[in-house]
């Protein structure tokens, strides 16, 4: 797995996985994104829409000719809705809000890991439920 996010966003990802046996490589900028994915195969890629030096689409557009072996989660603190259906159109297989809970990053993960059906542009995102607020 690939991660492409600042310090903060790190540390939930990394909260989230800890006891998964994924080896995660760590990226804070698209120069540094650009290097790993030349360097490596990762199937499984989360990056957040803004990057210091890019963002999401620059990511994308990397990966064109592997779309259909990688999955690529984008973390979005803005407009959630109007990034949604951009990031879909795209070929990202979902994308979470930020600043993310580490359950939403487990439930994210486990789902893009366990090969569940990409979605398309017409599809709602799903409402998450925290288990803890539930009666």
């Amino acid at each position: 797995m690939l991660a492409i996010c600042s310090t903060q966003s790190r540390k939930v990802v990394e909260s989230a996985i800890e006891r998964w046996s994924l080896e995660v490589g760590w990226c804070a900028s698209l120069q540094e994104a650009r290097r790993s994915l030349r360097r490596g195969t990762h199937s499984l890629i989360l990056c957040e829409a803004k990057l210091p030096d890019g963002t999401y689409q620059d990511v994308m557009r990397l990966l064109a000719h592997k779309l259909g072996r990688i999955r690529v989660i984008v973390m979005s603190e803005s407009d959630l809705e109007e990034c949604y259906s951009e990031a879909l159109e795209m070929g990202v297989f979902d994308v979470i809000a930020t600043p993310c809970r580490r359950t939403d990053v487990q439930w994210i993960i486990m789902h893009a890991v366990q090969g569940h059906p990409q979605r398309r542009p017409t599809d709602e995102a799903p409402a998450l439920e925290n288990p803890v607020d539930s009666p």
